[in-house]
């Protein structure tokens, strides 16, 4: 049986330890909350952070009886791809290098690599703490941090200076950077990438009809899956996006050196600006976020997370076959105003009611004290649901979390 070292065990990371077992792969899980959800499904389990590669090294070989057996790694909805790379590199395991997965983390070096590959990015600068040289509304963000933390859009009315000042906090080296914010459809994509070729894409749009509500910060309400486009003046230009968003992901890894030999998924944050592809920026991972553990499954029929941890250790992907299976659509539960600073006593169970729905998680716990939404792990949960139609997939998702919210108590 082959071993391999998963990095993560949160809620999101449950669905793809699961699928590493339904394979009949023997699941080592890595986390440093010896609680975390996906602790109690692993075969075994490392209490060090997933995000420091020596440490984990060090206590793999300290306490598991069969790492030198470990035959691959990695990130389970996790984004921890510098130390999955360091990881694979000391034991000999398939992946990415070190250098090219820095690239996957340090948003200033790729943003730099692509632009030097002429491949259409947001223009960015890296200002100087009070030297600001912008176009309003622009986007304020660490270089180098994860989960939206830090991420500050800035309109006439938001102070620059603070948006600086939060942005370099939640950066581990203090560099910010700053980038326009380019109107249109965005979009989170993920691809299977093998030899240097793009195998397949799946593609969601991006919700983020709540920006003014949480403004100054950027927060995501789920996405709809597939993303679809129609212009009754040019029926063709779909196709010619689809094609597009590959040859872009093709050129990128190229420049970043991810996947020109062996197979792996690679995470795109992408904008349609003025009719044109944009990479706001990409992540050499496998989704969060039930992105890829249940939006492309039940959107195009394909086993993206298999895929995945096939990669990882070592095996090939063979062509993939995609078919619409139906609309996917994901919502987040939030606080409202009057919720913050309140105290989770009890979250009951209303999920399993007469609401079709395919995945409800939450994020918070009782005793939890809830905070501002200042970034995506301060969401409360999400629901996924199908339908027919996207309408009928949103409606669905919409209900499923509302009776969620009903079933908090809080004082």
């Amino acid at each position: 049986m082959k071993t391999l070292l998963c990095l993560g065990a949160g809620i999101e990371s449950v669905p793809i330890i699961q699928r590493v077992q339904e394979l009949d792969y023997r699941a080592v899980v890595v986390d440093a909350n010896p609680n975390a959800p996906a602790v109690k499904i692993s075969d075994y389990f490392l209490e060090v952070s997933c995000y420091h590669g020596d440490a984990i090294i060090h206590e793999m070989r300290r306490v598991i009886p069969y790492s030198d057996v470990l035959d691959g790694v990695l990130c389970c909805a996790v984004d921890a791809p510098v130390a999955c790379a360091e990881i694979a590199a000391a034991l000999g395991l398939p992946g990415l290098s070190v250098e090219a997965a820095r690239l996957s983390s340090d948003k200033i070096a790729q943003e730099t690599r692509l632009h030097a590959a002429n491949i259409p990015i947001p223009y960015f600068s890296q200002p100087e703490q009070g030297q600001w040289l912008i176009h309003r509304p622009a986007i304020v963000k660490p270089a180098d941090s994860r989960g939206g933390r830090g991420v500050i859009r800035v309109l006439s009315g938001i102070e620059l200076q603070r948006a600086y000042n939060e942005a370099a906090q939640q950066s581990p080296t203090g560099r910010v950077m700053v980038e326009p914010w380019l109107d249109g459809p965005q979009l989170s994509t993920e691809s299977i990438v093998q030899d240097g070729r793009v195998l397949f894409t799946a593609i969601g749009l991006r919700n983020y009809a709540r920006l003014d509500e949480f403004a100054p910060y950027v927060i995501e309400d789920g996405f709809r899956e597939p993303f679809e486009t129609y212009d009754a003046r040019n029926p063709n230009d779909y196709l010619r996006i689809l094609d597009e968003i590959d040859r872009i992901i093709d050129l990128a890894c190229a420049a970043l050196d991810w996947y020109q030999h062996g197979a792996g998924t690679v995470k795109g944050d992408l904008v349609i600006h003025d009719g044109e592809i944009v990479i706001i920026e990409l992540a050499a991972r496998l989704s969060g976020g039930f992105f890829a553990s249940h939006g492309h499954p039940l959107a195009y029929g394909v086993d993206f997370v298999g895929e995945a941890i096939k990669a990882a250790l070592g095996y090939r992907c063979e062509s993939i076959y995609s078919y619409q299976r139906g609309y996917v659509c994901q919502r987040y539960v939030f606080p409202a105003p009057d919720d913050i600073g309140k105290t989770v006593v009890a979250i009951e169970d209303v999920r399993a009611g007469k609401i079709p729905i395919e995945c409800a998680t939450w994020n918070i716990n009782p005793g939890d004290v809830v905070q501002p939404v200042t970034c995506h792990p301060r969401r409360w949960g999400q629901a996924l649901a199908t339908g027919r139609t996207p309408e009928e997939a949103r409606q669905r998702a919409e209900a499923a979390v509302i009776a969620m919210k009903a079933g908090m108590i809080l004082e």
